[in-house]
């Protein structure tokens, strides 16, 4: 067998959700930005996010990421997010395994990982910390981008249900659903959300025109995010904390394994406006295999007219293999396939 490309990998998961850092086999990305570094990998190697992630290499919910040169002054580094559908300006699961994966393998030391390091994203630069025993990562936290509610309660109805949907944004748009209002059994069935979330996506993007006022080419909902409340029980040291069940179906029908990062962000915004969340009041999110993040408020800001906050969430993150991965020029796939 001949062999022409080779990449290599590191493979992790943040709350169940797999995260893929490709860690060989590309050049330097170019560009000025993170924006333009992410137009650049698509215009050149758009083929390898789609060989690495896609069967038979990867699977339909496998996620990607890129460790590229830091594009501003003080930012440790940059990361590229890589999905089914494309690229994405952001990924908190992203953000939580790319770091606790770089401290892991002595990338970032314990030390510098504890007092913070800034990463630059497409969507902007976000602040992460690691919290560490020795040089074992027990869990990360970040900073997210400025968030904050685009439009309020636009009326979708879904298979005959109605529903009151917000659009907000945590570094990508996403509708956010309360579903305690559906009477339909498991609201979290897995089926149900990939079409639930097609098909609020599509009317929302007939309702409303979704375009970030700064960053233009963010445009369009990445994805739902589905939420109900529900009782952090055996928890007497935080009274005032909210807890919610949720599921994120985004990038076409993938359904977020994690609890959900930017989507997070997105409610939490929608939270704060609505309650209010008050900023240090912990929110606890519970994903679709039963793994938990913590959420709460580090800011209040103003962006281009909308008002904002700071969300941050905690996450952990855990390696599971050094991949090699090769292209026979032979196979007939040579970009893989995704079945839905």
């Amino acid at each position: 067998m001949e062999t022409t490309k080779w990449y290599a990998a590191l493979d992790t998961h943040s709350c169940g959700q797999p995260l893929r850092i490709i860690t060989g086999g590309l050049p330097q990305i170019s560009g000025s930005s993170q924006y333009e570094k992410s137009l650049f990998f698509k215009r050149h190697f758009d083929s390898v996010r789609k060989l690495l992630l896609a069967e038979p290499r990867g699977h339909r919910e496998m996620t990607g990421a890129i460790v590229t040169a830091p594009t501003t002054e003080e930012a440790s580094f940059g990361l590229l997010f890589l999905n089914q559908a494309g690229l994405s300006a952001i990924s908190g699961h992203g953000i939580i395994a790319a770091v606790a994966a770089w401290t892991s393998t002595g990338q970032l030391s314990p030390s510098e990982a504890a007092k913070g390091i800034l990463i630059d994203c497409p969507a902007g630069t976000v602040k992460a910390f690691a919290d560490c025993d020795g040089h074992e990562v027990r869990s990360v936290s970040f900073w997210n981008v400025p968030s904050f509610v685009y439009a309020e309660q636009l009326a979708v109805k879904v298979q005959g249900m109605e529903a009151r949907v917000d659009v907000a944004f945590g570094g990508e748009f996403y509708a956010v659903v309360d579903t305690s209002m559906w009477e339909t059994g498991d609201v979290f069935a897995l089926p149900k959300l990939r079409e639930w979330g097609r098909l609020i996506r599509e009317e929302i993007e007939r309702q409303l025109e979704v375009r970030h006022p700064q960053l233009d080419w963010i445009t369009g909902i990445n994805g739902v995010f589905f939420y109900q409340r529900h009782d952090a029980t055996g928890d007497d040291g935080h009274p005032n904390r909210l807890a919610y069940r949720c599921a994120a179906a985004l990038a076409g029908e993938q359904l977020d394994r994690s609890p959900g990062g930017a989507a997070a962000c997105a409610h939490m915004a929608v939270l704060h406006a609505r309650c209010p969340l008050e900023p240090g009041q912990q929110v606890i999110y519970e994903g679709i295999t039963g793994a938990q993040i913590v959420g709460s408020i580090a800011s209040e800001t103003e962006t281009h007219g909308y008002h904002a906050v700071i969300p941050s969430l905690t996450g952990t993150a855990h390696i599971l293999g050094f991949m090699n991965f090769l292209l026979d020029p032979s196979d007939p796939l040579p970009e893989g396939f995704v079945l839905y």
